[in-house]
This record gives structure tokens, sequence and C-alpha cells, in this order.
């Protein structure tokens, strides 16, 4: 899922809301809030992740990859669930 999308897709929403009315808009709103700092912060984590494994890469490529596979993993499981 690229960024653009779930931009997008926030840019969308946030135009319908203006028309709406405005205690319906002000709800929904605060909620698309919500979701843009979570999806910082998602983001933020996973950069953040991904740059801690690559000091793994010294010690060889299969030890940073094991890495990397395992944060994204536990990344996506707090994020998104176990599905």
């Amino acid at each position: 899922m690229s960024e653009g999308k779930i931009d997008q897709l926030i840019k969308q929403k946030r135009d319908f809301l203006r028309q709406a009315l405005k205690d319906y808009s002000a709800g929904g709103n605060d909620m698309l809030d919500d979701i843009e700092t979570t999806l910082q912060e998602a983001r933020a984590e996973l950069a953040h992740n991904l740059e801690l494994a690559s000091c793994l890469r010294e010690e060889g490529e299969e030890a940073h990859q094991k890495e990397c596979l395992q944060m994204y993993t536990a990344w996506y499981t707090k994020w998104f669930g176990e599905e």
C-alpha cells in the first residue's frame, strides 16, 4: 500500500466532510487526524527499526535479512494484528 493512496483517501474524506453537517464534519475530521497521527507513528517506528537492523549488515546479509523480517513481523503484528 503506497503512502500516496492513503493520503489521497484521507484527502477525499476531508473533502466529503467539508460538505457535511458541522457536527458530523468535526467528528470525522478528528477521526482522520487520529488516523494521520497513528500512520505517522507507524511509519517512523518502521523506519527506525530498519535503521537499527541495518547495523547488522556488517555481520552478513543473512543476519540482516533475518533481523529485518523479525522486526517487520513484530511491527506488523503491533499495528495490524496477527491475521
